[in-house]
């Protein structure tokens, strides 16, 4: 997709960079507006356009915002609004440009008003404005609703695209109605200070934060997860806090006991104020002139959905924060708290093409059955396998392929990918151009993190290997002095709260790292490589110079000794030393040469020489 660049000097809006790029004041059409900053007005510039237009916004609260805070008669479309008040506002006659703002999922209620009414709203004198347009591809998987109105979109004449931080879509409508991106460049320093502390012991570092910040009047903390904001208030005792989510979370929620749970901004915020990317998306929070404290939580162990993406949400979040600062600063801190996971699987765009392509295969192989089979019984089967089948979620309502579903897929591995390390967290950090970042790296060698997630693996073998890649780090710092004796004994004694410690524990001590991967952590291979171990390190043992000699001081040379007596002897030795290896008449012949005598009563050996090796000792023993 071709991008065209408009400069953005600092103070300056949107509509000034569009008069100098010579697009007048309104935002033109067939645009992906690019606006790299937010908070620069496109919404403003389009309620205030001298023309019709239909603004879809991302959820309620952006609508309620806009609401508020504009003086002109909007109307305001969502799920719980009916029919009749967005019917007198398109026949009222005082309104020469109707402002229309809608919910993705509401769409359908203009559109239906405006046909019977007999307004042609793709014409020219309507214009539809896609606002926070990452949004119809990062919620598709839990919101498929968000792309409803997509075809409705590319049927308007005059539309476009916005947000501070798009993600082009592989739309093909977008490349046939010759879809441009207009990019905003600001000509200043417009980067932030961030703080990315990547930890795997998340509790303490966020306690650590918490009291760090414990003299702010304000502190805004991001969570999508909210039993993990409910987890918070009760584990930290807050009791000055506000919690801002969807509709469904806040009734959760509050039979939860967590009461100040609010579905739209609430004014004055609290000490300690909770938001969730269900409610903050595209919303104006206005706190000036205390500046808050921002904290973004990452936590691995509880859900992946709680990662952000620092191309998009993480700009998002800290654009939140409107108003005219000292320094033009809208906030205080900005902290971004996150566990990472190693080895977290991400899929490259060639495993997803052969994955969509076998859904899709899967998918028509059932339909072709389907249509083919005459018998009921068969036919029902096949219909309620084909409705399980993955690519349903994928296709919209007219059953064709939705490209924001597949655009979902590749933006979720692209967002794992970066939380597999710190360094890669990082790098995404500094590759989105926004942020200066400072990295703590606050990892412990086996953190309590490790210690949980371990804890909740689904199988023995997936615990002993984790338990085992633990053992090896606490192994690797301690030869490279990152740590000491009595750290890795700490840590080995948190491994061994996990119960499948107990047991693969001493089996690495004897064959190492490399030893049980090659075993697939399997425990019939792992007991039979360690009683190879065994075996092999007790005939290595049972010739060391210390049970060399105490063997040569035992036993007498040129006298006759019972073989039972021999054997009963040797075994203690062995068992002193903790050799485990058998012991028959016979072995005593691996340390002496020997007269061996049956016709004594009983059957005997006489010792004549002890058998020397120089590769072992210096001198005789």
């Amino acid at each position: 997709m071709e991008t065209t660049t408009l400069e953005l000097h600092n103070n300056e809006w949107l509509s000034d960079a569009l008069r100098r790029g010579g697009h007048g004041e309104n935002i033109p059409t067939n645009v992906i507006l690019d606006k790299t900053l937010t908070g620069v007005g496109a919404t403003y510039c389009e309620i205030h356009a001298k023309r019709n237009s239909i603004i879809i916004e991302p959820n309620v609260p952006v609508i309620q915002c806009k609401l508020d805070n504009e003086e002109m008669p909007l109307e305001g479309i969502y799920s719980e609004v009916r029919p009749m008040p967005l019917r007198k506002y398109l026949t009222r006659e005082d309104i020469p440009y109707k402002k229309i703002l809608t919910t993705p999922e509401s769409f359908y209620k203009i559109r239906n008003e405006a046909e019977s009414l007999g307004i042609d709203i793709y014409g020219e004198d309507w214009f539809c404005l896609f606002d926070e347009c990452e949004k119809i591809t990062q919620d598709h998987d839990y919101r498929n609703a968000i792309s409803q109105p997509i075809y409705d979109f590319f049927r308007f004449k005059n539309k476009a695209m916005v947000s501070a931080t798009p993600l082009t879509p592989t739309h093909p409508k977008l490349y046939e109605q010759g879809f441009i991106r207009l990019k905003l460049t600001p000509i200043f320093d417009y980067k932030k200070d961030l703080t990315l502390i990547v930890t795997n012991s998340f509790n303490t570092t966020l306690k650590s934060k918490l009291e760090e910040l414990s003299d702010s009047p304000c502190v805004c903390i991001f969570m999508n997860k909210t039993d993990c904001i409910n987890a918070i208030i009760e584990q930290y005792n807050i009791s000055d806090y506000k919690v801002f989510c969807s509709e469904k979370s806040v009734k959760k929620l509050r039979e939860r006991g967590i009461s100040n749970v609010f579905s739209e901004i609430n004014y004055p915020l609290a000490k300690y104020n909770f938001f969730t990317c269900r409610f903050y998306s595209g919303l104006d929070i206005t706190v000036l002139p205390i500046l808050p404290d921002i904290i973004i939580l990452t936590d691995l162990r509880v859900a992946a959905y709680t990662m952000i993406d620092p191309f998009t949400e993480a700009i998002q979040i800290q654009g939140r924060f409107r108003g005219n600062g000292a320094n033009g600063n809208t906030y205080n801190s900005l902290t971004h708290i996150s566990t990472i996971n190693p080895s977290m699987r991400v899929k490259s765009n060639e495993e997803l093409a052969i994955e969509l392509s076998q859904f899709a295969d899967n998918y028509m192989n059932l339909t072709t059955q389907l249509e083919q089979t005459e018998d009921v019984i068969r036919k029902e089967a096949i219909a309620k396998d084909l409705k399980s089948l993955r690519y349903n979620a994928l296709i919209d309502e007219s059953g064709e392929i939705n490209p924001f579903a597949v655009d979902n897929l590749y933006n979720e591995e692209r967002v794992k990918s970066y939380y597999n390390s710190a360094e890669t967290l990082y790098g995404a950090y500094e590759a989105s151009e926004h942020f200066n970042v400072n990295l703590i790296e606050n990892l412990y060698t086996v953190g309590n993190d490790d210690i949980l997630r371990i804890s909740q693996s689904k199988t023995d073998i997936a615990k002993r290997k984790e338990i085992v890649i633990a053992l090896e780090h606490i192994r690797l710092d301690l030869e490279n002095r990152r740590i000491n004796t009595e750290s890795a004994k700490a840590y080995i004694d948190a491994l061994k709260r996990i119960d499948e410690t107990a047991y693969i524990l001493p089996i690495y001590r004897k064959i190492g790292y490399k030893g049980c991967e090659d075993c697939n952590y399997l425990k019939t291979a792992l007991d039979k490589a360690a009683a190879e171990y065994d075996e092999k390190e007790a005939e290595r043992r049972r010739f060391m110079p210390d049970i060399l000699n105490a063997i040569h001081q035992e036993f007498s040379l040129g006298v006759y000794i019972s073989k039972e007596d021999i054997k009963s002897r040797l075994k203690r030795i062995y068992t002193q030393f903790g050799i485990k290896h058998k012991v028959i008449q016979s072995t005593i012949e691996d340390y002496y040469e020997a007269y061996n005598s049956q016709s004594k009563k009983p059957p005997s050996y006489k010792l004549i020489r002890f058998k020397f090796d120089g590769t072992i000792f210096a001198t005789p023993p």
